[in-house]
């Protein structure tokens, strides 16, 4: 028992004990030798590398301990159950945790910190409770020698949510969580490294509700107080009476707010969203936060026609520098718009466009003397990107039957992006496209795929454009317990119009299946560059040949 109670394992059944099959234990292991051989160019992999892999699960009456590795002469990772110590057993409606876990209410409160404690969840039929504590953060004393060792005081926190269903279209919960840092954790710390012992309440109501069966609201609302230094001199609590906490000159409140609406009309949904979260909005139950911003969504989807033709879009708008106080101050605009049509049972087509847009403008220095004068209108420090992309594909099924299946697809893409600032508008135009053609034999198991493909990437400084075709094969042999493919592809490389170098792969390669648990792979890939004339705007310049022989062997249980 000592055992199982040191090793990482997620939903353990309590209840199930005794009556699940024993111990059990299923995996596999992979061996892969690879070689690698250039000329012309410096190697881009290592002349011969292996690497070995395996995973093993073992179940002991309902508990499962996974173990994985991963070994070569490159580099090398094992990871086993008793690197992080941790619990979640269940029985029945409860859930328990012990050890290193990580859980998550909402966006704003507690969001995915881990932390080494306990916890416990109830789900009922309506009601559902989760409460945790531990400790989130390890002390660690300042080391002035070590400038890796980031120093830290201990963090120790608690939280609660309560969530209700009134029914399955309505809910509301109320999430809260609490952390301290014990300022005498550690010895004392240099003024210059900036660590002070903090202290966070945050909480937040979130809900769901659906009105006459048409409307559907989802919303939440925090509200996050953060003592950036208990040891700061104490002042009077101003407003916030109810909140347990010392007030003190670095004490701050912010607030976050999130709404979606959406409205089920007879031929469309229809949405929109509104979201702001303060400046320096941040709470200690998460490592990261996005904050001084303020988004205002639409979107919609409708399904017309027998639910034949499908389109759905959106578009945004977000910018920060909510208080007027940063440096810079960003706008971005954002749209798409996808289109899904199933013309027939053998016809698909789908075509998407979207265009972000993001403007910053970066405010001088002495902006506060420029108002109103000759210099308000300068605008040599604001930056524009804009990136449109549109994108089409089509599928079509030639033939399906119990003997063979055809298809061809057709995909085509454009990308226009563009960086703008003052007088100077740099841009790059990339188009993409490419036809299809794949047969498979149902009964003997062969396929064949012919392709062809174009791209191009327009710059200021010229075209560079790739045309190719390629074939692949593939077909079972010796009573299909071996399956051999075979591919090949050219493509022509022009620059400005010019024809500067010819690229030229070849793929072939073997499996073999033994019995139900081992299976022997080999592959072969050579590929090259012959050079016609001077390129400038690709990577390479010359002459090169490469190949890479792989043989590997994988054994399951």
């Amino acid at each position: 028992m000592l055992c199982l109670l040191s090793v990482a394992v997620y939903g353990q059944q309590l209840d199930q004990i005794g009556k699940k099959g024993g111990i059990k234990v299923s995996g596999g292991v992979g061996l892969s030798n690879n070689f690698y051989v250039a000329d012309g160019i410096q190697n881009r992999l290592n002349p011969y590398y292996y690497v070995l892999t395996g995973n093993v699960n073992i179940s002991i009456y309902g508990f499962s301990l996974p173990f994985s590795f991963s070994f070569s002469n490159q580099t090398y990772s094992y990871r086993q159950p008793f690197n992080i110590v941790g619990l979640s057993p269940t029985y029945k409606r409860f859930t328990f945790h012990a050890g290193y876990r990580n859980l998550s209410f909402s966006p704003y409160t507690l969001n995915g910190h881990n932390f080494l404690g306990g916890g416990v969840e109830y789900r009922g039929d309506k009601l559902n409770v989760v409460g945790m504590g531990g400790r989130f953060l390890k002390a660690v004393e300042y080391d002035s020698t070590n400038k890796n060792a980031l120093p830290a005081y201990q963090r120790l926190g608690a939280g609660l949510r309560l969530n209700y269903h009134f029914n399955p279209a309505n809910e509301l919960a109320l999430n809260t969580f609490y952390a301290k840092d014990q300022a005498n954790s550690i010895n004392s710390v240099p003024y210059s490294v900036g660590l002070t012992p903090q202290e966070n309440l945050v909480w937040s109501i979130s809900g769901k509700n659906i009105i006459a069966t048409k409307l559907t609201l989802q919303y939440e609302a925090a509200t996050s107080i953060w003592t950036q230094n208990q040891g700061a001199q104490a002042v009077e609590k101003v407003g916030y009476k109810l909140y347990p906490l010392k007030w003190n000159q670095s004490t701050v409140v912010y607030h976050a707010y999130k709404v979606n609406a959406t409205y089920a009309f007879s031929f469309m949904n229809l949405g929109a969203g509104y979201e702001r979260i303060d400046p320096e909005y941040r709470t200690l139950g998460a490592y990261y936060f996005n904050n001084d911003l303020e988004n205002v969504t639409l979107n919609f989807s409708t399904a017309l026609f027998k639910k034949k033709v499908n389109i759905s879009g959106n578009g945004g708008l977000q910018h920060d520098d909510l208080n007027h106080t940063k440096a810079s101050s960003m706008k971005r605009k954002v749209g798409s718009l996808n289109i899904g049509i199933i013309a027939s049972k053998r016809v698909n087509v789908n075509l998407s466009y979207s265009n972000f847009y993001s403007f910053v403008n970066v405010k001088p220095v002495d902006a506060q003397f420029l108002q109103g004068g000759t210099f308000s209108q300068i605008d040599t420090l604001n930056y524009t990107q804009v990136a449109q992309t549109i994108t089409g594909s089509v599928n079509y099924k030639i033939s399906e039957n119990d003997n063979t299946s055809s298809m061809v697809a057709l995909n085509a893409s454009r990308m226009d992006a563009s960086n703008k600032q003052g007088n100077t508008n740099q841009s790059n135009q990339m188009l993409n496209g490419s036809l299809m053609f794949n047969q498979i034999w149902k009964k003997t198991g062969i396929n064949l795929g012919v392709n062809t493909n174009a791209n191009q990437t327009s710059y200021a400084q010229g075209d560079n454009l790739f045309v190719g075709a390629g074939i692949t094969g593939g077909v079972p042999v010796y009573h299909k317990k071996v399956r051999v493919s075979l591919g090949a592809n050219i493509n022509e490389n022009f620059e400005k119009g010019e024809l500067v170098a010819r690229l030229f792969a070849i793929t072939n390669s073997y499996s073999v299946r033994v019995g139900k648990k081992h299976s022997i792979n080999a592959s072969a890939r050579y590929s090259g560059r012959a050079k016609v004339g001077e390129a400038s705007l690709g990577s390479y310049n010359g002459s090169f040949n490469e190949f890479i022989g792989s043989l590997g062997y994988n054994y399951t249980f």
